[in-house]
C-alpha cells in the first residue's frame, strides 16, 4: 500500500517542509489520467512533502544514492512520484465505478480530526502554509486516502485464495518459516560515556575490570538477573533483568550475535565485546523448528493478497489513459 499512499499524513508531521521552484503556474496540468487532471501545484506539494519525508528517515545524503548502477535516487524521484499520483488516481476512478468512494461525512470527519492535529502544532501549521498547502489539498488527499483503503478492503473481501494456493506458497518458501531463534539476557558494562563517545583507555580498563569482577559474580551463586539490575548500563534490558526476548540471526552485532547462538540454555559466556561495551550473555531459552502451516496461514493470505492487489493496481494504471505534459514536468524542480 506504500506505492498507493498519496500522503501519509502522520509521517509528515513534525517535519520541516521546503517548497519547490517551479517556472509553472500552480493551475499548469502536469498529466492526466482518464480525463482527470494532476495540476502543477498538486505535484509540486507532493513532492516537497515526500522530499522532506524522505530526508527525515534517510538523511539528505538519500539523493545521491545509487538504486541502480550509474542511476541515483534524485535521477527517479520526479518520475516515481508522479507514478504514484497517476496509479492514485486511476485507482480512485475505480473506486468511483465501483461505488466505493467514502461518504462526505466519512472525509468530514477524517479532514475534522486532521485538522485538530495541524492546529495543535503551530509551527507545523505554519510549515504547511509556507509550502501553500491549503484546506482543499489536504481535503482531496483524505478523500483518495479513504477511498484506496475501502478499494483494498474490498479487494480483499471479494479476492479468493485456495488452500492449495497458501499450501503451496508455504511449501516453496518453508525456509522464512524456519524458527531459529534464542532467548537471552545480557549484563552490558558499556565502554561508551554520555554522548556515546568511546572512553579513555584509562576508564575502559576500569569497565573490563569491572565486567571481569561482574562474570565471577554471574558465573557463581548470585542471581543473573538481580545483577543485571543493578549493574547493567543496558537501561531498556536492565531494568527487566537483563532480558532481551527472543531473537533471531541478524538481529544483534556479529559478536553478540556469534556468541549467543553458541551457548546452551542457561549457560553464561565470558566477557564478549562489541562496539557498545563488555558483553555478559546467558541464554534462557532456544526454539529451532519448523512453524507449522496452520501458524501462518493467515499471515501468508495476507502477503498473497497484497501481491494480488499489487497486480491490479498495475493492471489499472497500465489500462488508464494517460497523457502527461513533459515540457511542465521538467520545469518543475525539488
Amino acid at each position: 500500500m506504500k506505492k498507493l499512499m498519496s500522503i501519509a499524513m502522520s509521517i509528515m508531521l513534525g517535519i520541516t517542509m521546503t517548497a519547490c521552484s517551479s517556472s509553472s503556474k500552480s493551475e499548469d496540468i502536469v498529466a492526466t489520467v482518464n480525463g482527470m487532471n494532476i495540476t502543477s501545484g498538486d505535484y509540486e506539494k507532493t513532492l516537497a512533502l515526500y522530499k522532506q519525508s524522505a530526508e527525515a528517515m534517510y538523511g539528505p545524503s538519500i539523493w545521491d544514492t545509487e538504486i541502480e548502477k550509474g542511476i541515483k535516487y534524485k535521477d527517479t524521484f520526479k518520475q516515481d512520484m508522479l507514478s504514484q499520483m497517476i496509479s492514485v488516481e486511476a485507482v480512485y476512478e475505480d473506486a468511483k465505478k465501483q461505488n466505493l468512494l467514502p461518504s462526505k461525512e466519512e472525509v468530514d470527519k477524517t479532514f475534522k480530526e486532521l485538522k485538530k492535529t495541524i492546529d495543535k502544532d503551530k509551527e507545523y501549521k505554519k510549515n504547511l502554509e509556507k509550502l501553500g498547502i491549503n484546506d482543499e489539498y489536504l481535503k482531496k488527499q483524505q478523500e483518495q486516502d479513504l477511498a484506496i483503503k475501502k478499494y483494498k478492503e474490498n479487494f480483499d473481501k471479494t479476492t479468493k485464495i485456495s488452500d492449495e494456493e497458501l499450501k503451496k506458497y508455504y511449501e516453496d518458501n518453508k525456509k522464512q518459516y524456519y524458527k531459529d531463534e534464542v532467548r537471552a539476557s545480557h549484563i552490558l558494562i558499556s565502554t561508551l560515556d554520555k554522548d556515546n563517545k568511546p572512553l579513555s583507555e584509562t576508564k575502559k580498563k576500569e569497565a573490563k575490570k569491572k565486567a571481569e569482577d561482574m562474570l565471577v559474580r554471574a558465573k557463581g551463586e548470585e542471581e543473573f538477573a538481580a545483577l543485571a539490575k543493578e549493574n547493567s548500563d543496558d537501561p531498556g534490558s536492565g531494568s527487566q533483568g537483563g532480558d532481551l526476548g527472543f531473537f533471531g540471526k541478524g538481529k544483534m552485532v556479529p559478536e553478540f550475535e556469534e556468541a549467543a547462538f553458541s551457548l546452551k540454555v542457561n549457560e553464561i559466556s565470558d566477557i564478549v565485546e562489541s562496539q557498545f561495551g563488555y558483553h555478559i550473555i546467558k541464554v534462557t531459552d532456544k526454539v529451532d523448528e519448523q512453524v507449522p502451516f496452520e501458524e501462518v496461514k493467515d499471515s501468508i493470505k495476507t502477503l498473497l493478497l497484497d501481491q494480488k492487489f499489487s497486480k491490479q493496481v498495475e493492471k489499472i494504471s497500465k489500462e488508464a489513459k494517460v497523457e502527461k505534459n513533459e515540457d511542465i514536468i521538467k520545469k518543475i524542480k525539488f
